[in-house]
Formats: structure tokens, C-alpha cells, sequence
């Protein structure tokens, strides 16, 4: 038996004779006593071996512990290309307009809007392409994006009931999310998602109203922050769970805590759960200056999560194994933009150079890009194969290691505070053994 090359020890501060041990391939938490850790330190040393037949049948359970002949890179690379491959479910984000009427200035895709409208054509090719995998899956998710997709309700009202009708013929099981600034999500609207099946919304506000005014505002520059607060106030009791976005640089490092402020304020929390995403200076879109590094953003996530976290926010942060990274690469997951535009990220939308294939077109464009996606392996990379936070982030972000843009995970940097506070959460509610 040998160690794991994924194992992390840390403090556990309410018990300073426990350490906290996890594992990254495995995802395993637990508190270890000292004696025990001293124990199996000294066997990693080759100083002893362990008699305690228990404990290392729960080292072994937890994977802190492997065989001698596993390569764990190995075990890694299967892992990914049987997620990366594997066709029983089929996911689509699908941008029923290229149009917006926010103007936000660190937009990526503020160079690409245009009031470009799906039109009935494309529609039909969705639809194609969602019965062309009926047979072989066995889901089907939806992800509305945009532009501002609120803008084209119609597309999504007659498309959702297409697919979803197509889904209940074949027995397979649909559910959809959006992605939208919240400017139009009236009662009207809010109802209507319902009905369409859409279980879970990304809505962003970036600070008090005069800081999110500033950076969303509409094109004709005034501002949208009452307009979304009204919306959240007045349908909490009928949109679907709201993951509220607060995009963060170094110009409103603290909008985060404003903006729990607020939604406690109009009592929306049990319905909407903040958190911080660093604003990126993709496409040149942004000042690179005013953006945090990842490990500068890092840092300033675990402060906001540590003072803001509660039963409902701190797991959403605890660490989790990934096979793939994203739709980026996944095989059956499609971008499609309103022109009938295929691409693999949405981050690419709009760009010509980027598109990978048209549902109305040639299906061999860009196929470079595609082979980039989705044949990339980090276990044959120098860096990240020697990285013990592999586990996390299979290689990072698809789209920032193809343009050479910072690709690690937060995880990289504080994940002993992350582990800190949820262990000690866990501990309370009895149920990380010890």
C-alpha cells in the first residue's frame, strides 16, 4: 500500500487533537486523531507498518490509502473519458436572442449583440437535433442564455413545449435553467417558466443600487437595480431557486456583503443564494488591471464565504471531484446560438472563428477548436499532472487553456479554509465521523 498523492491534512482549530484529513480524488472528509495521523505518516515514511486492520480499511474506503500497482493518473484519465464521452444525456444551452438591452461594461459579448431573433427555422433544427439522441439518452437539460433570453419569450415558450413534449414521448427526463439579468422577469414571465419546467435561475446584481447602476445599466445608461429587486420581491413565491451572481474586481471588492445586506433586508434569502464570481477580461472585453488573479480572487471568496455562509449556502462550496470540466467538453453538449450557431462554450458565442459547426450550414467549422475541447488531457500535461488538486479541476477552465488565460481553481490556494469551516459545520450537525 502507498499514500495517495491527493491527501490533504489540516488544523482542525475547535480540537487541536484532531486534524482535518480529505481526500481530492475520492472527495472523503474526516477528522483524524494525531496519533493516528503520526501513525500513518511514519508508514508513508517506510518507518512502520499499521496493525490497526480498521484503520486502514477506512484509509483505504476513503482513498487516502491505494495499492501499490495503481497509477492514480491513470485512474484519473478513465474516469474523465468515460464522463467526456458518455452519451446518455444530451445538454443544450440554447440563446434564443443575441440581443440585450443591458450595456455592461466587462461584457464578453458586448461586441456580438445585435437584435439577431431565432427564428422558426432554427427552432426546427433544435429539435432535430434533440430527436436525433432520443433512443439513447436518458436526460435532456436546457439551458436558456443569451443576449438576454427574456427577450424572445415566444422562442422559448414554443420551443420548450416541443421538447419537452418530444421528451414525454420517449421517456426521457427534461428539465431547463436560464441565465438572465432578472430586467423582465415579471409575474407574467415568472409563471410561465414554471410552467416550461425551469427549475433554477442565474440572476446578477453587482452591489448597492448606485454600484450596480453604474456597471448594468440599460443601453439609454439608466438604471435597472429597483426593476430586478421589484422583480425577486414580488415573484419569490413563484420563481424556482435563484442563484444570484455578484460579479466582483477590485472596484467593488465589497458588493458581496451589500448585497447579502439587501436580500435579507427584503427577506428574499431562503429563495436566493448569493455568492462572487470574478469579472474576466475576456475578449479584451475589460480593463485586465481591475480583475483579480485567481489567486487574489481566491481569497476574497473565502472571506465572503466564511462570514456569509449558512445550512444552505456552505455546501454548495465544499470541494467536489469533477470528470469533465464542462460542456465544453462534453460530447453531447451543444451551444447554440439564435443564428443556429454551434459552439462549445458560451464564452465563444458570436465569434466566427469559434463557431464549430451550424445546424443550418457546414458542420465541419472550426473542427480544430473542437478537437482542442474535447481531447485535451491534464494528466499528460507537466503542470497539472503534478498537481495535487487535479482531482478538482481536471486541467481548469477549456476555454481559458485554449486562449493561455489563468485556468486553476480557487482550490488551489485556500482550500484548507474552505475544508476549515465546513468540517467544523459538518462536526455540529454530527455528521463527519470522527
Amino acid at each position: 500500500m502507498k499514500a495517495s498523492k491527493y491527501n490533504f491534512f489540516f488544523p482542525y482549530e475547535a480540537d487541536d487533537s484532531k486534524l482535518i484529513a480529505y481526500n481530492a480524488f475520492s472527495n472523503a472528509l474526516a477528522l483524524m486523531e494525531k496519533d493516528k495521523h503520526d501513525m500513518f505518516q511514519q508508514f508513508v515514511d517506510g518507518s512502520i507498518t499499521i496493525d490497526d486492520r480498521e484503520f486502514v480499511e477506512q484509509l483505504k474506503k476513503g482513498c487516502f490509502l491505494v495499492d501499490d500497482d495503481v497509477n492514480e493518473l491513470d485512474r484519473l484519465r478513465l474516469r474523465m473519458f468515460r464522463s467526456r464521452f458518455n452519451t446518455n444525456s444530451l445538454a443544450l444551452t440554447i440563446v434564443p436572442t443575441a440581443d440585450c438591452q443591458f450595456r455592461c461594461p466587462y461584457c464578453y459579448e458586448k461586441d456580438v449583440i445585435k437584435p439577431l431573433y431565432m427564428t422558426a427555422e432554427i427552432e426546427e433544427a433544435i429539435v432535430k437535433l434533440a430527436q436525433k439522441h432520443m433512443g439513447t439518452i436518458a436526460s435532456l437539460s436546457v439551458t436558456w442564455y443569451g443576449g438576454e433570453p427574456l427577450m424572445n419569450m415566444e422562442t422559448i415558450k414554443r420551443l420548450s413545449g416541443k421538447l419537452i413534449k418530444l421528451c414525454e414521448e420517449n421517456d426521457v427526463t427534461y428539465n431547463a435553467d436560464m441565465v438572465t439579468n432578472g430586467y423582465l422577469l415579471t409575474k407574467e414571465n415568472a409563471l410561465l417558466l414554471s410552467e416550461l419546467k425551469v427549475v433554477t435561475m442565474q440572476i446578477t446584481l453587482d452591489g448597492s443600487e448606485e454600484i450596480h447602476n453604474q456597471r448594468r445599466p440599460l443601453a439609454d445608461g439608466s438604471g435597472t437595480f429597483s426593476r430586478i429587486i421589484d422583480n425577486l420581491v414580488e415573484n419569490k413565491d413563484v420563481i424556482p431557486p435563484v442563484s444570484l451572481r455578484i460579479n466582483v474586481d477590485k472596484n467593488n471588492m465589497d458588493s458581496g456583503k451589500e448585497v447579502v445586506r439587501i436580500l435579507e433586508e427584503k427577506d428574499l434569502l431562503s429563495n436566493v443564494k448569493p455568492y462572487i464570481a470574478s469579472v474576466l477580461p475576456d475578449n479584451d472585453a475589460y480593463d485586465k488591471s481591475s480583475c483579480f488573479d485567481v489567486c487574489g480572487f481566491s481569497a476574497e471568496e473565502l472571506m465572503f464565504f466564511k462570514e456569509f455562509y449558512n445550512d444552505e449556502l456552505y455546501m454548495n462550496r465544499y470541494p467536489r471531484t469533477i470528470r469533465n470540466y464542462c460542456g465544453a467538453d462534453s460530447i453531447t453538449s451543444y451551444v447554440i446560438n439564435a443564428d443556429g450557431g454551434l459552439y462549445k462554450c458560451w464564452r465563444d458565442l458570436g465569434n466566427s472563428l469559434k463557431c464549430t459547426g451550424s445546424l443550418v450550414g457546414d458542420d465541419n467549422i472550426g473542427e480544430h477548436l473542437f478537437l482542442d475541447y474535447m481531447l485535451f488531457d491534464p494528466m499528460s500535461d507537466s503542470e497539472c499532472s503534478q498537481c495535487d488538486v487535479l482531482p478538482l479541476c481536471m486541467g481548469g477552465c477549456p476555454c481559458k487553456r485554449v486562449t493561455n488565460t489563468e485556468k486553476c481553481s480557487v482550490h488551489k490556494f485556500v482550500l484548507d479554509g474552505f475544508l476549515s469551516v465546513i468540517a467544523e459545520k459538518l462536526k455540529l450537525k454530527k455528521q463527519l465521523s470522527v
